[in-house]
């Protein structure tokens, strides 16, 4: 019977400096060989992913942490902001002096008018790693998520209730940011979505990632995997763990649970 795996991208797939490892493409190849399903579920928005990602053979995606859910070709969940909440979140965060980066369907929105040298080195970075060029917040389309960057853990609360509490924070601590998505939506949302259209149970589902938003998936199935470099909270609450991701975790995880 064919089972299903969901992977999280960056410090699960990806390694900064190295990309997907050689021994994870293989791996999640052998997957597909085999007769299992493979889907991404990532953070990033549809539009921060690289276009190479989606010619991996992967069976559907998630992104924007399940504000975008879309299986063997089909759109089965799609989260998009208002503009009136985008102006929000922009003057909001101006206001506040903190890094915005919204993350569209087509692509990453930053702050031009943003002259902080730590913020354009994250943005730099950002860039880099999603293989993409952010463009100026002022053509910001298509809208499901945003990231607050150096914003105060506690002040999230404030533009939550500014939006009618229809959004909610993450606070990433490794990042100093915090990651908003729409209330009641994280990644288990969306891989309950996809089990529901492919027929594959809770069961048979496994689950690989590294962050404070994949808690949510960890929990969900019942194989939650977190990576060696997961952050500790993850790390305690997972109930399987495999090697770092530049250290073949993917590739040693996958062979553990003989579906390569």
């Amino acid at each position: 019977m064919s089972k299903i795996a969901f992977f999280d991208i960056d410090g699960t797939l990806f390694w900064p400096g190295i990309g997907i490892p050689d021994s994870a493409k293989r791996a999640v190849d052998q997957l597909i060989k085999n007769g299992h399903k493979a889907v991404i579920c990532t953070g990033r928005s549809r539009g921060m992913v690289p276009e190479s990602y989606f010619h991996m053979g992967f069976h559907g995606v998630i992104c924007g942490a399940g504000t975008y859910v879309e299986y063997e070709g089909n759109v089965l969940h799609h989260d998009q902001m208002t503009n009136d909440e985008i102006k929000k979140v922009i003057e909001w965060g101006r206001k506040e002096k903190v890094g915005i980066i919204l993350e569209g369907d087509e692509n990453g929105y930053y702050d031009s008018k943003n002259c902080d040298e730590t913020y354009k080195t994250m943005r730099k970075k950002t860039e880099h790693n999603c293989e993409t060029i952010l463009q100026p917040l002022e053509e910001a389309v298509h809208i499901p998520k945003w990231t607050y960057h150096y914003l105060k853990p506690e002040k999230k609360y404030e533009i939550e209730e500014i939006l009618g509490n229809r959004y909610t924070g993450i606070y990433h601590e490794p990042e100093d940011a915090v990651e908003f998505m729409p209330a009641g939506i994280n990644k288990a949302t969306g891989i309950a979505c996809i089990l529901e259209n492919c027929g594959i149970g809770r069961e048979d589902a496994y689950a690989f990632g590294d962050s404070v938003n994949d808690m949510e998936m960890i929990r969900y199935v019942k194989y939650g995997v977190a990576m060696g470099n997961a952050v500790p909270e993850l790390l305690k609450e997972a109930p399987y763990k495999t090697a770092r991701a530049d250290e073949d975790g993917i590739a040693l995880a996958l062979k553990k649970f003989e579906l390569i």
